[in-house]
């Protein structure tokens, strides 16, 4: 379990943060966009930041078969699409949005600017990227050192807020975008939940999964 508290650890509010997202909310353009539809796309120049203000966004990159590779989510409160700006490289990766989602848009000019001029939004631009760094470095860790039944419980326990009763989460990735995020097979995902399902522990159906007893959820996996 210290290996998943650190996790969430990294994930917690960062309070210099607030300095971007006071900057997103004064300079930037709020934007309601429906259900999978894109942000922006592999190839595209950038031209702003992204904070999500309401809503789900994959972030996820195109595999020679031409299938989307979900690499990470970004969760309402957290801030994408920066790195392009600050190194000036087209897009690598797409974003869409996994639900209905309202995303402020911080224009690329505009961005630039404060993180030239302003030392405050420059201290937390710097912090969230060592954050994001380690977060990638730790779930690094955790694909390599972890079994695939715990890598999937700490992905579902992203997708909610647990109570000692129960987790319900709305998952609005395939089995087979999940596997992408944990490093497994879509059937390896399918065949957990189906082994969870039996013993009890969960009930799923289509999008929704019901996690029972979820502070002990890793202990009876």
């Amino acid at each position: 379990m210290d290996q998943l508290n650190e996790l969430a650890d990294l994930q917690e509010k960062d309070p210099t943060k607030e300095v971007m997202i006071e900057a997103f909310r004064k300079h930037g353009a709020i934007q309601t966009y429906r259900k999978n539809e894109f942000v922006f796309q592999e190839n595209d120049q950038p031209s702003g930041a992204y904070y999500v203000d309401s809503g789900l966004i994959k972030i996820s990159q195109s595999s020679e078969e031409g299938q989307g590779i979900t690499l990470f989510l970004r969760y309402e409160g957290e801030i994408f699409g920066n790195a392009e700006i600050l190194t000036n490289i087209r897009r690598k990766r797409y974003a869409k949005c996994l639900v209905d989602s309202q995303i402020i848009t911080l224009d690329g000019r505009k961005f630039i600017e404060l993180a030239k001029e302003n030392a405050e939004f420059s201290y937390s631009v710097a912090v969230l990227g060592a954050r994001r760094l380690l977060q990638t470095q730790k779930m690094v860790e955790t694909l390599i050192s972890r079994p695939v039944a715990w890598r999937l419980a700490w992905f579902l326990m992203q997708l909610g807020n647990p109570t000692d009763v129960k987790l319900e989460v709305q998952v609005p990735l395939s089995h087979e975008e999940i596997s992408y995020v944990i490093g497994c097979s879509r059937q390896t995902v399918t065949e957990t939940l189906n082994k969870w399902r039996d013993k009890g522990l969960i009930d799923y159906a289509k999008k929704k999964i019901v996690v029972y007893h979820p502070n002990r959820f890793f202990t009876d996996i």
